[in-house]
Order: structure tokens, then C-alpha cells, then sequence
């Protein structure tokens, strides 16, 4: 009997994400390899984004193997496909969403460096979410013994757990993994909020990195239908809402985790604010391997930062900005456009800005 029901829809959703997440991916890579940025965050995203390959053929080719088709529709063999290839959707699901929500941590982490609660509160988010869901990957493949019991029901003497369990666990992933994404999307509100910078510039900065809201609600959506896995009487077609919303969720991650980093692209392409604000305390790029020009009080000590840029009459200009400069032993947070070097200190404060104008021979 022909396979029906889903399979079509699933397929065009899929495909439709797939190709805005493979998409936009070189383009991260594209855009931190030119700024010399290359950080945690875009290993944990290049790692992660092998198991959601996998994830999403998966996703392509399950649906014609039974994942959100009518069971009655489905030969007993049908059926055992089906289960495999859902049980195959859990298991890398699970795998793929632990480096999605490393990568945006570890940017995040990047960019709130200077203070260090936050930095806490991302490592705490961080283990939060790995640890709900290498307990989630730990259930779902010893739910049943043997473990093939899951997808095959004719093997002698098997067994599994009841149903309600399975469901139960995925309230839990599913809640933590709303719960940091709205953590990760509200906080570059505070970090921004003392910031010296003009309004256009902080407004397109914290949208940008406040996208991962956008994945919780792929998230909120599963959740809704997690309620399916306890259905028996129609497994096959009551999953495929959950797999469906939950290829959603990582793929939506991976968008919104790499456009966060496009905005130097953006930047270039559409001419949106300039990242080089002279009224800011901060830079939002590298100056990492520019000629410095000599401090006025002799040295290059931490009280001042510099930096050599071009204006558009190809003069060379050395901007030398006062305030406290942090120290880190990672390079990779020296080099990105992400940081915020800012002053931690209390009280009122007196900084200047120094602009020296030089022709080059």
C-alpha cells in the first residue's frame, strides 16, 4: 500500500529549513575566518553541524518510511522502518541541540567576558541544557530492552517502559531548552544597556544576538505535541508533529545562531551603522595585527587602547581611546568582533578621545 498523510509536507518543511541553515553556515565561517575571530562558539557550531546533516536526511527521508503516516496505512514491516527511523530522529535530536546551545553560550560568553556574572550564569545555562539532554539521549536508547525492542516488536521476550515516561522526559528537555534560549535571547539586553554606542548601532546589535528567541518557539510548539508519544493506537502518524517541530528547533538554531555573526557581512552588503563608533567605549572588530601608534605618556600600557584605520581619503588614521582593557589568555576573544572592552570601574569618570591624521609616503 502506497505510503500517504504527511510525508509530502514534512519533506517540503525539511528541505525549506535545510537550505536557510546550510546556507547561512559558510557564511559564518566566511565572515569569522576574514576577521580572524575563530572562537569556542564556531567549533561547537562546525561540530554540530555534522550530526544535524545526519539529522536532516533523516528528517528528508523518514517520512516515506512510515514517520507521520496513519499506521493503518503501514505493513507490519512499514512500521518497523517507521520506528527506526523515528528512533534514529530522537537520538540525533538530542545530540545536535547540546552544540547548538554550546555555540550560542560560548558567543554570548565571548561578548559578557568583562563581567563576570553573566559569564557564570551562561556556564550554569550551558551544563543546565547539556546535562537535560545527554539524560533525554540516555533514556530514549536503553527505554527498551533489547534497544531494538523500540523499533522492532517481533523480537522474543522484549519490553519497554511505559510510554508516559518517554513523554515525561521530554517535557523536561523541551522546558530546559526554552528556558536557556530565552535566558540567551533577553541577555544581551543588559549587557548592551551601559553601553556608549548610538541607538541604530545597539538596537540592530541586540537583535541580532536576541534571534534565539525564534527557536523557542519552534520548541513551544513541541511541546504541544509531545502528548503524541503516548499515543498507541497511532504512534507513527501522532510523531510526526514531533519530529517535524523538532528538526525545526535545531535548524532554527543554527539560522539564528549564525546570523547573530553575519552583522560585519551586513554591514558590507547593506550599509547598515558603522561598527567603528567613536563615541563608544567598545569595538565591535579586530584591530588584532594593526601598527600601533606611540602613547603619548610613553608605552603601551593598559589605560588606553589603539587602533590604525583608513579613512575614505586613504588617509591613516590612529584612534586612541583611554579606559581599562581587559586581559584574556584566549585568543580567540581578543580577535572577535564580538568583544566589549569596557571600564569596570565606579564613580564618575573622565575619557578622551585622541584622533591623529597621518599621509602615508
Amino acid at each position: 500500500m502506497a505510503l500517504e498523510d504527511r510525508a509530502p509536507s514534512m519533506f517540503t518543511a525539511v528541505l525549506i529549513l535545510a537550505v536557510a541553515a546550510f546556507l547561512v553556515f559558510p557564511l559564518r565561517l566566511y565572515v569569522r575566518y576574514t576577521k580572524k575571530a575563530f572562537g569556542y562558539d564556531d567549533w561547537c557550531m562546525s561540530i554540530g553541524i555534522i550530526p544535524f546533516l545526519a539529522l536532516t536526511i533523516v528528517c528528508l527521508v523518514g517520512p516515506f518510511h512510515g514517520v507521520g503516516v496513519h499506521q493503518a496505512s503501514l505493513t507490519p514491516d512499514q512500521q518497523t522502518q517507521g520506528r527506526l527511523w523515528f528512533f534514529l530522529f530522537e537520538i540525533l535530536f538530542c545530540i545536535t541541540i547540546i552544540f547548538i546551545k554550546l555555540s550560542i553560550s560560548f558567543m554570548l560568553a565571548r561578548i559578557a567576558a568583562p563581567m563576570k556574572k553573566y559569564v557564570w550564569a551562561l556556564w550554569f545555562m550551558a551544563g543546565l541544557v547539556t546535562l537535560a539532554n545527554l539524560v533525554s539521549l540516555f533514556y530514549i536508547i536503553f527505554q527498551c530492552s533489547p534497544v531494538a525492542f523500540f523499533w522492532d516488536r517481533t523480537i522474543p521476550g522484549g519490553s519497554c517502559n511505559k510510554a508516559k515516561i518517554l513523554a515525561d522526559i521530554y517535557y523536561m528537555d523541551t522546558a530546559v531548552n526554552i528556558i536557556v534560549d530565552w535566558f540567551c535571547a533577553l541577555l544581551p539586553v543588559p549587557l548592551l544597556w551601559s553601553i556608549q554606542m548610538n541607538r541604530n548601532t545597539k538596537i540592530s546589535v541586540a537583535f541580532l544576538l536576541g534571534l534565539g528567541v525564534f527557536a523557542s518557539l519552534s520548541a513551544c510548539i513541541r511541546l504541544k505535541y509531545t502528548v503524541n508519544l503516548n499515543n498507541s493506537d497511532d504512534f507513527l502518524y501522532g510523531v510526526g508533529d514531533v519530529a517535524i517541530w523538532g528538526y525545526a528547533e535545531n535548524a532554527t538554531g543554527v539560522i539564528v545562531g549564525c546570523i547573530s555573526t553575519l552583522r560585519p557581512l551586513f554591514q558590507r552588503l547593506f550599509k547598515l551603522g558603522s561598527s567603528r563608533d567613536p563615541s563608544s567605549g567598545f569595538e565591535l572588530k579586530n584591530t588584532h595585527d594593526r601598527p600601533r601608534p606611540t602613547s603619548v605618556h610613553g608605552g603601551q600600557g593598559p589605560e588606553s587602547q589603539y587602533s590604525w584605520a583608513k579613512n575614505r581619503h586613504g588617509k591613516n588614521i590612529a584612534t586612541v581611546r583611554t579606559g581599562q582593557l581587559r586581559k584574556s589568555s584566549d585568543p580567540s576573544f581578543c580577535e572577535s568582533e564580538e568583544e566589549l572592552v569596557q571600564d569596570q570601574q565606579k564613580g564618575i569618570q573622565v575619557s578622551r578621545s585622541v584622533t591623529q591624521h597621518r599621509d602615508m609616503a
